[in-house]
């Protein structure tokens, strides 16, 4: 470079992308905003944690030889089964959003709100569904269909897999599509056009291009799925009869059937083993995300081509099947709720008996629902808010230098194992240290909070991560606080939290169950004990259900946007 032209470097504005300088304040500031995140970890998660691994080394003496004729294997088994299947939905997800990057924007936000609605529907109300859909004929649609005695019985052993794959492919499908989609839309055009002149037709573009530049997004849905499919419960014990339970059995569901013939020694090592399976996918995550985790806060600039404004044909049929067949289960619930108690279970939906008010007087009968689902409204705007007050400061601190790097990684990596551990773990020694103190709202929500502040600390950390630097140190100039700035640049991914946090709250079972049952005031223990007469309960099942699935699917519409932004605003960094 010639000396007359280095004045023309020095001065020509460019955006500087390097890694945010190291903040005002020491190390001890950033542990100070962790503090209210440590308390709650280590009261209702590690302190259990550590009880129930002890339990399960140390022999104690009241421990009774128990437990010796029960099979663990087939559990083991079902649980391998379920990971298989995350991985099927992952690349379902994949490739659904591989196709609507050629579909018009109108009937790709159609296929998209299709895909995400089940998503927060809670498992419990997509195995009653599922199991409206399939049951014996004459109540069930498909079994109805297909006059052949071994195609009708879709509950039975040999076909229950089936049904059960399908209504977890029904709930988790959209995740996966919704941040492979905002990933694909990320890919720089280069690589694309770097595949079609070597002439790799678009399969062969989506594995040897596409999928490797995807990794950081797929690690991320992998990490959600796969856990959803360890720690899966609900959607089996009310999606398969009583009758065939022990041939979907899975382990969270055997710790919770066997626990008093286990003994204490054993049902804390089984927990133990339920947290080590789950763990030992996030390690494998973690060992290959190390190095494509975001250390520094920069955007693409490059943007895959955007899709055409008219759909081809064939992408027109695929979308409108898609979207029936995502939309179908709720009709189907929908439906049923509006029949008369006894017509619902006698009959299939399509036979009539709609009534005035269908079922849901009898759902709201004696009012224990209408005061669950208050009780649980309440428990999910207080851990809704708790949960975002405390991910927001854990989270700053997790980002760029304000910790040493070692630390940032050790602290991000407990955390990503923390989001994994199963209530199972959990459930003794919070029942024995809170005895007497579990029925209470702020107790329980604040064991809801720590399952969720992990998952929301990892959500934010993502975001603040994308902040470009500039950005962060415009406020440090002006002496106003740059959490501040973050939380303001990263708004669609703090609402995205707080939705996050009340619909995990609204929507559990299990923690309610293996803690608090039966003085948990919640409305899905309501419908577990509904479902036992799942018979002559089906209209009340299915009218508790619309009203369950109606205040998140009202929220997410509400809130679409931010919550998009917010879930992929690590993804389209």
């Amino acid at each position: 470079m010639r000396d007359r032209d280095a004045l023309l470097f020095d001065v020509t504005p460019h955006h500087d992308m390097r890694a945010p300088a190291r903040w005002s304040g020491r190390s001890r500031t950033a542990w100070g905003y962790l503090l209210p995140a440590a308390l709650i970890a280590t009261v209702f998660l590690l302190v259990p944690l550590a009880w129930t691994v002890s339990d399960s080394l140390i022999p104690r003496d009241d421990r009774v030889p128990a437990g010796e004729n029960l099979n663990l294997w087939p559990a083991l088994l079902h649980n391998a089964v379920w990971l298989v299947l995350a991985l099927v939905v992952c690349a379902l997800g994949l490739g659904l959003a591989w196709l609507a990057g050629d579909m018009g924007p109108r009937r790709r936000a159609v296929l998209l709100v299709a895909l995400a609605l089940p998503t927060v529907t809670s498992p419990l109300t997509a195995g009653v569904t599922f199991r409206l859909i399939f049951d014996a004929a004459p109540r069930g649609a498909v079994a109805s269909l297909l006059p052949a005695p071994v195609l009708a019985d879709f509950l039975g052993p040999r076909w229950i897999w089936l049904v059960l794959g399908l209504a977890f492919a029904w709930q988790w499908t959209g995740l996966a599509f919704l941040v492979f989609h905002v990933g694909l839309a990320n890919v720089p055009k280069s690589l694309l056009r770097v595949g079609r002149i070597f002439g790799a037709g678009r399969l062969r573009r989506l594995r040897t291009v596409v999928a490797p530049a995807l990794f950081p997004t797929a690690a991320l849905v992998m990490l959600i799925v796969l856990t959803a499919a360890v720690h899966v419960f609900d959607l089996v014990l009310v999606g398969a009869p009583g009758s065939i339970q022990d041939e979907v059995d899975v382990v969270g569901l055997f710790w919770w059937r066997h626990y008093d013939e286990l003994g204490r020694r054993q049902a804390a090592a089984l927990a133990v083993l339920l947290f080590a399976m789950a763990g030992t996918l996030v390690l494998v995550v973690l060992w290959r995300l190390r190095r494509d985790w975001p250390e520094a806060g920069h955007r693409r600039q490059e943007r895959h081509t955007p899709a055409p404004a008219r759909t081809r044909l064939p992408l027109r049929l695929l979308s409108s099947t898609v979207t029936a067949l995502w939309a179908f289960p709720f009709v189907v619930l929908v439906l049923t709720s509006l029949r008369s108690p006894e017509e619902a279970a006698t009959s299939g939906w399509w036979t009539g008996g709609y009534v005035l008010g269908g079922s849901y007087g009898e759902a709201f009968d004696d009012g224990s629902f209408s005061g669950a689902l208050w009780a649980t409204a309440q428990r999910g705007l207080l851990v809704s808010a708790v949960t975002t007050l405390v991910a927001v400061p854990a989270a700053y601190a997790l980002t760029h230098e304000r910790l040493p790097r070692r630390t940032r990684r050790i602290v991000t990596a407990v955390t990503v194992l923390l989001a994994v551990l199963p209530p199972q773990v959990l459930a003794r020694p919070l029942g024995e240290m809170l005895a007497g103190r579990l029925g209470g709202t702020v107790i329980l929500s604040f064991v809801h909070v720590a399952l969720a502040l992990p998952l929301g600390v990892l959500l934010l950390r993502n975001a603040f991560m994308s902040v470009p630097r500039p950005v962060v140190l415009r406020p440090l100039a002006e002496g106003r606080s740059a959490m501040f700035q973050m939380m303001a640049e990263s708004g669609p991914a703090v609402a995205a939290v707080a939705v996050l946090a009340f619909v995990l709250a609204w929507n559990d079972l299990v923690i309610g169950l293996l803690l608090n049952w039966p003085a948990a005031n919640q409305a899905p223990l309501i419908m577990l004990q509904q479902s036992r007469q799942f018979v002559t309960s089906a209209g009340a099942l299915a009218a508790q259900g619309v009203v369950m699935t109606a205040v998140p699917a009202l929220l997410l519409l509400a809130t679409r946007r931010s919550l998009i932004q917010g879930l992929t605003q690590g993804v389209r960094r």
